[in-house]
């Protein structure tokens, strides 16, 4: 009862400490580490054991806060001067899968991350393997599009990695990932 406890109130104050912060790119370096800190003694308290196989992990998640580069100067710059309205990433299982049911094959997930900008966004599609053990997701990148308005540019999908899910309950999760970058999402 008393790491419940704690879970609530630590999950509060990271809510606090990201609140205002769009995204991550309004974050001072005490307000990063106060952060990081947080989602470290969160970690400490994960009530799921294994969260990259469990159904938690599937789901939409809108991202709160990030050191992610890439969402940070999309934040402060936009796209086509469009600013940005948030971003969320969706991950959820194939076709193939659901085929399979519980054969599951390597990349049987799917990984959908979204910015979002007035009349448009930026959408970047992969695959998605959980490791058999802890909270490692392996991904690869497949799509990449814009829009804006009625015109859909298609981009190269560029890439692959990982991400490393620290905690993980019904509606938050905490990440890092290959490059070292931090995630708060929350579900929804």
């Amino acid at each position: 009862m008393a790491a419940a406890g704690q879970r609530r109130a630590l999950k509060t104050a990271l809510m606090q400490a990201c609140e205002g912060q769009r995204l991550g790119a309004a974050t001072d370096e005490a307000g990063r580490a106060r952060i990081i800190n947080l989602i470290r003694e969160l970690e400490q308290l994960n009530p799921t054991a294994r969260p990259a196989q469990s159904t938690k992990l599937l789901g939409t998640w809108r991202v709160v806060w990030t050191t992610e580069s890439e969402l940070l100067a999309l934040t402060n710059s936009g796209l086509l001067g469009l600013p940005c309205q948030g971003a969320s990433q969706t991950i959820g299982r194939t076709a193939a899968a659901d085929e399979r049911g519980a054969q599951r094959g390597a990349f049987d997930y799917s990984l959908s991350n979204e910015i979002s900008f007035e009349g448009g966004f930026l959408r970047v599609g992969s695959s998605c393997e959980p490791q058999a053990q802890g909270g490692r997701v392996n991904f690869r990148f497949e799509s990449c599009a814009a829009k804006w308005r009625s015109v859909q540019l298609p981009l190269p999908p560029v890439g692959s990695g990982w991400f490393e899910v620290l905690y993980l309950d019904e509606d938050l999760r905490l990440c890092t990932d290959v490059r070292g970058d931090w995630q708060v999402c929350i579900k929804g």
